[in-house]
């Protein structure tokens, strides 16, 4: 029986509608793995553990948020990129009121009328929720697999764009450290002597507005480390515009200009580059800055 039907048959005392947000928002766990495809099959001594608060499934609609077919910047028979917006999670979290990623994905698939939906979507690397930008969702284990070693061999080239707070005197500068792993409490990382992962990434000054005293830079990292590029950012002195976790300056901006940064930091996954498939022509794929990104960029006077 798929799981959809049999929950339904379960005794939940919910209705099929909130069965499927349940499953989509990550809800189920299916012999200890979280499932979110409700076709999946039940089989006989298969665990099923639920987790779902009605308060917050009911919060969904308001909170809703739809891809389009716009926002697809890349698709083949074994991957999607997709330009993820600022403030949408990547993958689920425990606030079940909260869309993520593969939810909001599944919802445009399962709309077309020309082709099945896929029945697996895996990420295979991260972006932070208010970073926007290009994102790699492979649909199924073999591609997935496939882009995941080259990730792992650093061979995925990947460009972020930041607005940032100060001028740096170079054109072209590095940063280097090792970093903590994330901390639960707060929610950071932190550059560490020993213990930590090794980082790298290279920045370049794209452009600068001198008398806001605030950059334009092209982040170039190496290394793939939890809010890499924020820390190093923010260790050089050019703390991201709107970042709330890293920046503790209070460097004023004029009353327009802090209201478009009041949304989101502005960090941007601007491009990033693959290999699809063994043996198929290498992909770079550009994803359009979000729109309080263009409006602060278009408000400022640069040089």
């Amino acid at each position: 029986m798929r799981l959809d039907q049999f929950l339904a048959k379960s005794g939940l005392e919910i209705s099929k509608r909130k069965i499927r947000q349940v499953i989509d928002v990550g809800g189920v766990y299916q012999n200890r793995k979280r499932v979110r495809v409700a076709s999946r099959p039940v089989h006989a001594n298969d665990v099923l553990e639920v987790e779902f608060d009605l308060a917050r499934l009911s919060k969904l609609r308001a909170n809703n948020f739809e891809f389009s077919e716009n926002d697809i910047l890349f698709e083949d028979e074994g991957l999607i990129v997709v330009n993820k917006p600022p403030g949408l999670p990547t993958q689920a979290t425990r606030d079940q009121s909260v869309l993520h990623v593969e939810t909001c994905l599944r919802t445009l698939l399962s709309k077309r009328p020309s082709r099945p939906a896929p029945s697996r979507l895996i990420l295979v690397h991260r972006l932070d929720k208010e970073t926007s930008g290009a994102l790699i969702v492979a649909k199924n284990e073999n591609v997935a697999t496939w882009l995941t070693e080259q990730f792992r061999e650093r061979d995925v080239g990947k460009v972020y764009e930041a607005i940032c707070y100060g001028i740096p005197a170079e054109k072209k500068f590095l940063q280097r450290c090792f970093l903590s792993p994330i901390d639960k409490r707060t929610g950071q990382v932190t550059p560490v002597r020993a213990g930590g992962k090794s980082s790298e990434t290279g920045f370049e000054l794209l452009a600068t507005a001198p008398q806001l005293k605030v950059s334009l830079i092209r982040c170039l990292p190496k290394t793939g480390r939890s809010h890499q590029i924020r820390v190093h950012l923010d260790m050089l002195g050019y703390s991201i515009v709107g970042d709330k976790k890293y920046y503790q300056g209070r460097r004023p901006l004029p009353e327009h200009l802090a209201a478009i940064a009041a949304d989101h930091h502005f960090l941007h996954a601007a491009e990033i580059a693959f290999i699809p498939a063994p043996g198929a022509v290498p992909a770079t794929i550009r994803a359009p800055r979000p729109a309080n990104f263009t409006a602060f960029l278009e408000s400022v006077s640069w040089q």
